[in-house]
């Protein structure tokens, strides 16, 4: 599996963080809602901002991966990626003009706060066919408290939108085509 396995798009002492430390939660947007384009997921520490990723496979297929990144990497991606942006949109006749700066999101403060209680945390690995094989896809984490509360944190399938969710029956329903692995199980997949 692991020639057909796109990883998570964070580095590895970002889920190390996450699996330990998570105190607050949100979208980064906008009312609450199951469908929202990144989510805060904040540490006592650090915050980090998830959204969904992109991964053109060398068979075609794009994989939506998970990415979480602190703010101002998040923001150095986006400002990296400008320029070629408005290199198509002004190909294609666009009079668009992207702004010259990109600041890093800040952590609205309104986030939910996390159970200060044992959890656990599973990556969620999404079976995805192409045409020449089957892609393992890292697409969400799933944070299970002590006392029962679950949370959802991952990507669309067929968007760049994330997917946040609380509701069990909802959860069940995203897991139904998933591979659950934990941390540990996930770093030895992607161990060298």
């Amino acid at each position: 599996m692991a020639n057909d396995l796109v990883p998570l798009n964070c580095a590895p002492a970002t889920l190390l963080e996450l699996e330990a430390n998570l105190t607050r939660f949100g979208p980064a947007e906008g009312a609450p809602d199951w469908l929202v384009s990144g989510i805060w997921l904040c540490s006592h520490r650090r915050n980090f901002f998830a959204t969904s990723s992109v991964d053109v496979l060398d068979d075609g297929y794009v994989a939506r991966p998970l990415g979480i990144d602190r703010p101002a990497a998040f923001a150095a991606k986006v400002k990296a990626e400008m320029p070629d942006i408005q290199g198509r949109l002004v190909g294609r006749g666009s009079t668009i003009r992207l702004p010259d700066s990109v600041r890093p999101p800040t952590a609205p403060q309104s986030l939910e706060a996390w159970p200060a209680e044992p959890y656990s945390v599973s990556v969620l690995l999404r079976m995805s066919e192409s045409a020449a094989r089957t892609h393992h896809i890292a697409c969400a984490l799933l944070f299970s408290s002590t006392s029962g509360q679950t949370l959802l944190v991952g990507t669309d399938r067929s968007t760049l939108a994330m997917v946040l969710s609380q509701d069990p029956a909802f959860i069940d329903l995203y897991r139904g085509g998933c591979q659950e692995l934990t941390p540990g199980e996930y770093r030895e997949l992607i161990a060298p």
